[in-house]
């Protein structure tokens, strides 16, 4: 997949079949209209790409009401390669592009820039200034552009459309593996790994605490099974979301203890994947009853040993 912004769109004026859309999350119903994507331009011998942003639109548009984000944009596009597009667009989202009128991003952005011939969205596609343009203004200037639009249908999971404010809300009640299954791979945190208060390393499991961006969503506060990449060796860990209340913490850390690990990993990136929530937070009595229910933890963790073989990514 060839990376395209702003510097070098005007190398690639291929004809395009392009998907439109936010992609936080890049879940199954974003899965759907990729795949579609790829279909039609094999079918139409087009290029094949995705146009999106590098920030979430919310973030110009209502910054006080931005949504936590799923994914960074270096996640984004590390998913988006998967797929084997020919193209993954991603533009700065700026205050001069959200004035855009929805015919101006058509003729400007889509059509003289981008080359499109088939443009691939949501049912609930919105774009232009004010976000005044729908599916219906999509379908509008196609006739005056010569591009047709397909509109691919919600995916449903019982009974409910899959979207990334969904998802979102289940990865903030602590519904880790539904949201798993919609997102087709496990939800996941990377961060740098900082200096914390070494509680662990006293208690005789040390953890490594990331330092995660403010913008992303965090699980609910709990203990969790997750599966720690480190250089592209998996590694299964008991993570902590949470205050750390025995201690008397406040402030929300994300903090793994890695089963089979003990090198130094300060300075280091590590991408934590979640897989199963074991249990809440809880303020321990003393030191014993803590120690006594990390134990647990790291042993329930160990029958999932079986997760370090599946591929990173199940895109199906």
């Amino acid at each position: 997949m060839q990376i395209v912004d702003e510097s070098n769109v005007s190398k690639y004026k291929e004809a395009k079949v392009i998907a439109l859309g936010n992609f936080d999350g890049v879940h199954i119903g974003h899965q759907e209209l990729i795949k579609q994507t790829i279909a039609l331009s094999k079918e139409n011998n087009l290029a094949s790409a995705v146009f999106t942003f590098k920030q979430h639109t919310s973030k110009i548009l209502t910054p006080d009401k931005q949504p936590e984000l799923i994914t960074t944009y270096q996640k984004k596009v590390e998913i988006l390669k998967q797929f084997n597009l020919d193209y993954g667009i991603f533009f700065d989202f700026t205050e001069s592009f959200s004035k855009l009128t929805a015919e101006d991003f058509i003729k400007k952005i889509l059509v003289e820039l981008l080359n499109i011939k088939i443009a691939v969205v949501g049912h609930n596609y919105r774009f232009g200034y004010k976000a005044l343009g729908n599916v219906n203004t999509l379908k509008k200037y196609s006739k005056i552009y010569s591009y047709k639009v397909y509109v691919i249908p919600p995916v449903i999971r019982e009974g409910i459309v899959v979207s990334s404010s969904y998802i979102r809300e289940l990865i903030k009640s602590g519904k880790i593996e539904k949201a798993n299954e919609l997102l087709g791979r496990f939800f996941s945190l990377r961060g740098k790994v900082i200096h914390g208060q070494e509680i662990g390393r006293k208690l005789g499991f040390p953890t490594a605490n990331l330092q995660i961006s403010g913008d992303l969503v965090l699980p609910k506060a709990g203990v969790y099974v997750t599966r720690v990449k480190i250089e592209d060796k998996f590694y299964i860990a008991v993570t902590n979301v949470g205050s750390k209340p025995t201690f008397g913490g406040k402030n929300i850390s994300v903090e793994s203890y890695i089963l089979d690990y003990n090198e130094n990993l300060y300075g280091k990136y590590l991408e934590v994947e979640f897989i199963t929530r074991i249990r809440d937070e809880i303020k321990f009595q003393n030191l014993e009853a803590l120690k006594e229910q990390v134990f647990k933890d790291i042993n329930y963790a160990k029958n999932f040993k079986n997760i370090l073989q599946q591929k990173h990514y199940v895109i199906k």
